[in-house]
């Protein structure tokens, strides 16, 4: 670099040196000024011409223009930035090479849409899958390939993400799974999953636990008449009485467990339409399960605190509804100590949800127990649930039922602090 503008400068010295040398000579001292400064501009003005020609003819390393000075230094740093944009370009061109050959051998069917909707990318997997043909469906729109009409009911709601099951337009035999994510600029990346194997297997068990808990029921129902016939029965001996009990005791637990897996089966999968319903006033049916449980023992020990809305109404199913604010609350009864309070409300919250919350200043449930709460026959202390005689379904029937109205279920609690069950459904189940 030192050695290209020592260059330049002895050729802008001897320019400035040429101009007293041909004022000297020829006593024209315009001359002397215009003479050598037009000679060093028409150079430098050819050096740029051929290096601008050299760049615009594409910058090939062995047609680069003969020169030197700093004119020289430009060209190398031309070559050097050439050589590393090469060197990028590759790695970049490996790259994607990588990545393309990743997406492509991704089991699940791939696309990248625009904000149009129009097919810009697909994986072979959109082929097999969803039936798209890689070179001849770019450019067009996503709908009209899926012509489901639940599909695009949901793509015309889409704002960022997007979880949809449907019959695969190939195959209405096979489920699939298509999920939808907005990246980047106005791009949506869409993967779709077949699901038909887990569609089946769950078809299946909700068959089996609904055709075990039917042949159950007809046996049980028999051992419970034996067990009840003895024990009304005079006669019978007193020392086996207390094993009879037990016994019943057991068998009528057995048949609240048939019943909620009866229950389950039947609301697995299933959802209420948005019509669907009777006009339900939730303060109405709280009171009377309140006023129901506190003509029990634990109903009496419990001080119950009521916050409704008596204007706030719900679209749903009667006998559902009143399964959640009964499992809601006899748990909280169960599952706390007497003299402690449950707070209960039916408010309708700053997101426009109506939501029905129970709260107790019980122990509490350590947080690494919370998400397992809903699952069935899940216990945080299995040997104080069975003493308390819960079929550890409970809470898995509430969160059906309230997702079967389009809503969710929060569950809240600390040890120590209490626990909080929160029933939440969406603003177009409210009625005034």
């Amino acid at each position: 670099m030192s050695d290209a503008w020592s260059v330049e400068r002895s050729r802008l010295a001897v320019t400035l040196l040429a101009i007293p040398l041909i004022g000297f000579a020829t006593s024209s001292w315009a001359l002397a000024f215009a003479l050598p400064l037009s000679l060093y501009i028409a150079w430098t003005i050819r050096q740029i011409y051929k290096i601008e020609k050299w760049m615009r003819t594409g910058a090939f390393t062995g047609k680069a223009p003969d020169t030197n000075g700093i004119w020289g230094l430009i060209v190398q740093h031309i070559h050097r930035r050439q050589r590393k944009e090469k060197k990028q370009k590759k790695k970049l061109s490996q790259i994607i090479k990588r990545f393309n050959a990743s997406v492509s051998a991704l089991p699940d069917a791939t696309l990248i849409l625009n904000q149009q909707w129009e097919i810009e990318w697909a994986n072979k997997a959109a082929e097999e899958l969803l039936g798209i043909d890689r070179k001849n469906d770019l450019g067009l729109r996503i709908g009209n390939l899926i012509r489901d009409p639940d599909f695009s009911a949901a793509v015309s709601k889409f704002d960022k993400t997007l979880t949809i099951e449907l019959a695969s337009p190939l195959h209405e035999s096979r489920m699939i799974a298509i999920r939808m994510v907005r990246y980047a600029k106005n791009q949506v990346l869409m993967t779709a999953r077949d699901i038909s194997q887990r569609v089946e297997l769950q078809r299946s068990r909700k068959a089996f636990v609904a055709n075990a808990s039917h042949e159950l029921r007809t046996p049980l129902t028999v051992i419970s008449g034996y067990l009840e016939i003895m024990e009304s029965d005079p006669g019978f001996p007193e020392h086996l009485r207390e094993a009879v009990g037990s016994a019943s005791e057991q068998a009528h637990r057995m048949q609240h467990i048939i019943d909620d897996l009866l229950v389950l089966s039947r609301l697995e999968g299933t959802v209420l339409s948005r019509s669907s319903g009777e006009r339900l006033s939730l303060p109405a049916i709280i009171g009377q399960i309140v006023s129901d449980m506190q003509k029990t023992v634990s109903g009496k020990s419990h001080h119950f605190r009521l916050d409704l809305d008596e204007n706030l109404f719900l679209l749903g199913s009667e006998g559902e509804i009143q399964s959640v604010c009964i499992n809601l609350i006899s748990n909280a009864l169960k599952y706390t100590p007497e003299g402690t309070n449950i707070d209960i409300r039916w408010y309708r919250n700053s997101a426009g949800h109506a939501c029905f919350d129970v709260e107790d200043d019980g122990p509490g449930i350590p947080v690494e127990h919370l998400p397992h709460l809903t699952e069935r026959f899940y216990r945080v202390d299995a040997g104080r649930s069975r003493e308390i005689g819960g079929t550890g379904l409970g809470l898995s029937i509430v969160k059906h039922i309230v997702q079967r109205h389009g809503g969710f279920l929060y569950i809240d609690s600390e040890p120590g602090l209490g626990s909080t069950f929160r029933a939440c459904f969406p603003e177009y189940r409210l009625l005034s």
